[in-house]
């Protein structure tokens, strides 16, 4: 007789679990629908156990309401390309033995994203999973022989419903990261694939996207910046508050989490990386010096590094706070001209002109950008001052003076301070210039 306190190891197993287990965590991806899903493993000294899927804990981003209609397996040898496969059905995607960068291309008529693609490596140790919208191109490219996918399909296999296109279609422009010298191993249905343009004859003469990303997409300088460089040829990226079309990233927490600044690179996989994110609150930085050093040293560092990794021009925004105040006299192009010394001219600082920060912010500035041009010497670094103008959270100085005045309120303004006020269109189409004659250095 077994005793009614005693329970069945499964059951104590499974209880454990529940307990042991985070909760799989969804991240927007940068293709309408499209979305990446970390998540738990429990593991001791016989190996491990994980849920790859579970409808109480998926939600919706990830895992559509209607019940998954066909399971599919996959094993691919290394360097093996497969795709880009279309289907009227969404799948869920995971790696259950080796590696692969999966990619999602969107071939949705109507769809924001539309001629967009991205990627995310998955592997076996990684614990991530992809979901691919029905409509969307699908393909991945295998690191390791006998690498194994597990699918999840919303509908069951039609061949009359599939559309196929060739993985190296130009007007979708997936950059497959094929080591040099080595040629991928393909099907003859996919080699035989053809272009989209052939599929859909509007398409002819449609240029591919463009890939910057823009870290800060929602402020001043990031939102003139995919103005300037075009909305369709930018991923924007938040901190805090969700913007439509953007994806999540937040630069504290890459500064401690390098992996997640390689994730964001290796999903986009950009031309140009543009990073306006900071803490810029020069109060602040005095009070939090942890928080100046990661978001305007630490973070824009690995993310510099990353881009590098994959040949994107980095463009780094410093500021005029990594000087001390006092300058060569106007005109004369440096601290040294006339022998006048910096602490009594008053101005303007040249990029040659050694900088002398006073504050937290000031040096957290400074050491950021030797940390970029560190991890790429081929950087781009832009010392700004004042930036104003449109921007949707409307928090700069203007807005801020203007919400002042029209309710008749004082606002304290420094007396002893005098700037170069900079328009932040103005400083975009800077960027771009700079960007496009492949600058590098200090501006």
């Amino acid at each position: 007789h077994r005793p009614h306190s005693f329970a069945h190891p499964s059951a104590r197993f499974f209880r454990r679990l529940q307990q042991t287990l985070m909760p799989p965590q969804t991240k927007a991806l940068p293709i309408d629908g499209a979305s990446v899903t970390t998540f738990d493993r429990f593991g001791d000294h016989r190996g491990y156990f994980n849920e790859l899927y579970n409808e109480e804990k998926y939600d919706g981003l990830s895992a559509p309401g209607e019940r998954w209609k066909q399971v599919s397996f996959s094993s691919s040898q290394k360097h093996a390309l497969r795709g880009l496969h279309c289907s009227p059905h969404g799948k869920f995607i995971t790696c259950v033995r080796g590696s692969f960068y999966d990619v999602i291309a969107d071939f949705r008529d109507g769809s924001p994203t539309f001629g967009r693609w991205c990627g995310v490596l998955l592997t076996d140790k990684n614990k991530k999973q992809v979901f691919v919208p029905g409509g969307c191109g699908h393909g991945f490219f295998t690191f390791e022989d006998d690498t194994c996918a597990l699918y999840l399909q919303e509908g069951c296999f039609n061949p009359a419903k599939e559309a196929d296109t060739h993985p190296f279609d130009p007007l979708v422009n997936v950059q497959w990261p094929v080591p040099e010298g080595v040629v991928p191993v393909m099907s003859a249905k996919d080699e035989a694939a053809p272009f989209l343009s052939v599929r859909r004859p509007k398409l002819c003469g449609y240029a591919p996207r463009g890939r910057v990303l823009v870290i800060g997409g929602t402020g001043q300088v990031g939102g003139a910046l995919i103005e300037a460089f075009g909305a369709r040829n930018c991923v924007g990226t938040y901190a805090a508050t969700p913007a439509e079309g953007m994806i999540h990233f937040d630069l504290a927490q890459a500064a401690m989490q390098p992996q997640l600044a390689i994730d964001l690179v290796q999903t986009v996989y950009p031309e140009v990386v543009c990073i306006c994110a900071g803490f810029t609150w020069v109060d602040g930085c005095e009070r939090e010096p942890q928080k100046a050093n990661a978001m305007n040293n630490r973070g824009p560092a690995v993310l510099a590094a990353a881009a590098a990794a994959v040949g994107a021009k980095v463009v780094w925004y410093s500021t005029d706070y990594v000087f001390s105040g006092g300058s060569s006299l106007p005109g004369s192009g440096g601290s040294k001209a006339n022998g006048v010394a910096a602490a009594d001219a008053g101005g303007p600082y040249g990029e040659e002109d050694p900088p002398s920060p006073l504050n937290v912010y000031g040096s957290s500035k400074l050491a950021g950008e030797a940390a970029v041009l560190a991890a790429d010497p081929s950087a781009l670094v832009l010392r700004t001052n004042v930036v104003y103008g449109p921007e949707h959270v409307g928090k700069n100085f203007v807005y801020q003076l203007a919400r002042k005045l029209g309710s008749g309120e004082a606002m304290n303004v420094p007396v002893d301070q005098i700037g170069t006020p900079t328009y932040n269109r103005d400083l975009a189409d800077a960027t771009k210039r700079l960007v496009e004659a492949g600058a590098s250095g200090f501006f």
